[in-house]
């Protein structure tokens, strides 16, 4: 695993997120308190759109030659996203503590059912975009498999 690259993507990654998130909550006039009380409609759009970017990110992460491509490697830039996301979060959230907030938010995200969705949905994304080879058919990869066995 090429950590810098996976680091760089998890950051690239969050903070794209959270910029989308802004714009979807500013464009769908969204006024919520906790994740919670957030319509279903845009936890949706929002599980859509962390699924896109995170394959969007994984696709770029797996795009350089020397990186290598299967499942757990997958797996292991999934957990890279979530690590980094969570320390991100907790960085912020402890700035929110300052301003008297933060045990509540961090209470509301982590114990939110959608929050896990986004994890398992995170984990699924990388590790199905590690375990495909770029630009070929499933019948080129069978063989490839093939010639591999014998």
């Amino acid at each position: 695993m090429n950590k810098k690259r996976a680091i760089l993507a998890a950051i690239t990654l969050y903070i794209v997120t959270f910029i989308v998130g802004l714009i979807l909550t500013i464009f769908a006039k969204t006024n919520f308190v906790s994740p919670q009380q957030s319509p279903t409609t845009y936890w949706l759009i929002t599980i859509i759109i962390t699924v896109l970017l995170t394959s969007i990110a994984s696709i770029w992460y797996f795009n350089k030659p020397q990186v290598k491509r299967d499942i757990k490697e997958g797996f292991k830039l999934g957990a890279t996203f979530i690590i980094i996301g969570f320390i991100i979060d907790m960085l912020i959230f402890l700035l929110s503590l300052v301003a008297g907030e933060g045990i509540q938010i961090i209470k509301e995200q982590y114990t939110s059912y959608s929050f896990y969705i986004i994890i398992i949905l995170i984990l699924s994304s990388t590790v199905f975009v590690g375990s495909r080879e770029p630009g070929k058919t499933k019948s080129e990869i069978a063989q490839k498999k093939e010639k591999i066995k014998t």
